[in-house]
């Protein structure tokens, strides 16, 4: 970790990684220390504390990302971010440069993202007027020291002859089971064929977080439309060789064969250094908990303000020094009639 992002978590109350955990405290009293006899049982260490969730230092393990990874060569990204698109000839044409994208860009995690929009009808037009749009990153929440492989039966479609590839589900040895799956992929002489890797993210509390914010922006006293999103940008990479031709493209003379069969997984992370040690419903909904109770009162801010556009670790800051904006005395947001 760099020096500069060492002083910024000592200076808002974060520990950097590597560095011991303070000892837990108890009501218990200490019994004083007695000598032993080989006769006796070791005493078991403590676990070590887990760490509560603190946004500078997840801010920091994002440091393990190398993000210039996503930029791909003659890439397209779809309007919504979630989809890339790579045409290369070499990756659709030889599987000994297809295999190593595949399993680099495996390594990348997707993007959550919580989008919170506030609106009302307008009394002149009936048109929908935005209150406040906000979208927060949530890929610090991520366990980014594993994700889990899962491969899916492939989904050829449509389906000829030999197009079919059939794998266990999960297999634990992934990078060498697709082997098989990219081959067939390349040697595939169809003129519109798409490989697809897919990232995922399970153990997102969706359900519980938006109750959530319903419920604090009705405590600031807005009563118009809240829509919240749960999305998941850069989820999914696809290299895809298409005809040639505008004339069968526009046609569609050759449907597309769609070798949709790897995924990653990636779950939660909950600041323990095992984490293994749960599943990873209890660790989200753990992590939720935490991130929420450590959010809530920069969102409540947001809300407030009418705020529109990405809310950061800045504003997260700006909140832990104090500022708090002031409740609204009256009801706001409601249509107009």
């Amino acid at each position: 970790m760099s020096e500069d992002i060492k002083s910024s978590v000592q200076v808002w109350g974060g520990r950097p990684e590597g560095e011991d955990s303070p000892p837990e405290y108890s009501d218990t009293p200490q019994q004083p220390e007695s000598s032993t006899t080989p006769s006796q049982a070791p005493v078991a260490r403590r676990p070590t504390p887990r760490i509560l969730y603190d946004p500078l230092r997840r801010l920091s393990n994002l440091a393990t990302v190398p993000f210039h990874k996503y930029n791909i060569t003659d890439a397209t990204v779809s309007a919504d971010n979630i989809s890339i698109e790579v045409k290369q000839t070499d990756l659709y044409s030889h599987p000994q440069q297809l295999l190593p994208f595949i399993l680099e860009q495996a390594h990348l995690p997707p993007k959550p993202t919580l989008r919170i929009v506030g609106s009302h009808s307008e009394y002149a037009s009936g048109a929908a007027k935005t209150d406040f749009d906000i979208t927060i990153n949530l890929t610090h929440l991520l366990e980014l020291r594993k994700h889990r492989w899962s491969l899916k039966s492939a989904q050829v479609s449509p389906l000829q002859g030999s197009s079919q590839v059939t794998y266990e589900r999960d297999d634990p040895s992934v990078p060498r089971s697709i082997t098989a799956g990219v081959k067939q992929f390349c040697k595939d002489s169809s003129e519109n064929k798409s490989y697809i890797l897919s990232r995922n993210v399970v153990g997102l509390p969706t359900e519980m977080l938006a109750g959530q914010v319903r419920n604090l922006a009705a405590s600031v006293k807005y009563r118009g439309l809240i829509r919240i999103d749960f999305t998941c940008e850069r989820s999914k990479v696809i290299v895809h060789k298409q005809p040639s031709g505008w004339f069968s493209n526009m046609l569609g003379l050759h449907p597309e064969k769609k070798y949709d069969m790897v995924q990653t997984v990636w779950s939660l992370s909950d600041g323990s250094d095992n984490p293994d040690s749960a599943s990873s419903h209890d660790v989200g909904i753990r992590a939720g908990q935490e991130w929420w109770q450590s959010w809530s009162s920069t969102i409540r801010n947001a809300i407030i303000a009418k705020h529109r556009g990405n809310l950061g670790v800045d504003d997260w800051i700006e909140t832990r020094v104090g500022r708090i904006e002031a409740e609204p005395r009256v009801d706001w947001g409601r249509d107009q009639s």
